[in-house]
């Protein structure tokens, strides 16, 4: 399952879902595609039973990380997420919240990968940065490489 979260109408914050649809014609036969307005429980909702999700989210980093994409494999990793909330999702509660209450409730996929791309521009309005339409090239290869991963291919 690939998740792509975001609001296409604030610039940069809809990265998620731009990730998501350019890579939709490109994936596997069979994986489940949605996109997500970033409520914290759908993405609960959203994962359920999914044996892996790929979820894909624009992020205000506190750091400037050294790409502009940031890969986190939650099951291999589960502290990397701890701390990871609020401050920096443009959606209010983030997926640092959703992977902290999925703990709690028991309702974590089997596997869970975050492609989190950095925020340049978060304000009203159509259309990525410059910069973060680059980065949506690099996520798309890295979901393609998650998901064919998982398929076996």
């Amino acid at each position: 399952m690939v998740i792509g979260v975001g609001n296409s109408m604030r610039r940069d914050d809809g990265a998620g879902i731009a990730v998501v649809e350019r890579a939709r014609p490109l994936l596997p036969p069979g994986v489940e595609v949605r996109t997500l307005g970033g409520e914290t429980t759908s993405l609960l909702d959203a994962w359920e039973g999914a044996g892996l999700a790929v979820v894909v989210d624009a992020v205000r980093w506190g750091r400037r990380p050294a790409s502009g994409v940031t890969r986190i494999d939650v099951t291999a990793e589960p502290d990397a997420v701890t701390g990871f909330g609020a401050t920096a999702s443009s959606h209010g509660l983030g997926v640092g919240e959703a992977v902290a209450l999925g703990r709690v409730l028991d309702r974590l996929p089997g596997r869970l990968v975050l492609l989190l791309i950095s925020l340049e521009e978060e304000g009203h309005g159509e259309g990525l940065s410059p910069a973060v339409e680059g980065y949506v090239g690099e996520a798309v290869a890295l979901l393609l490489v998650e998901v064919g991963a998982s398929a076996g291919l």
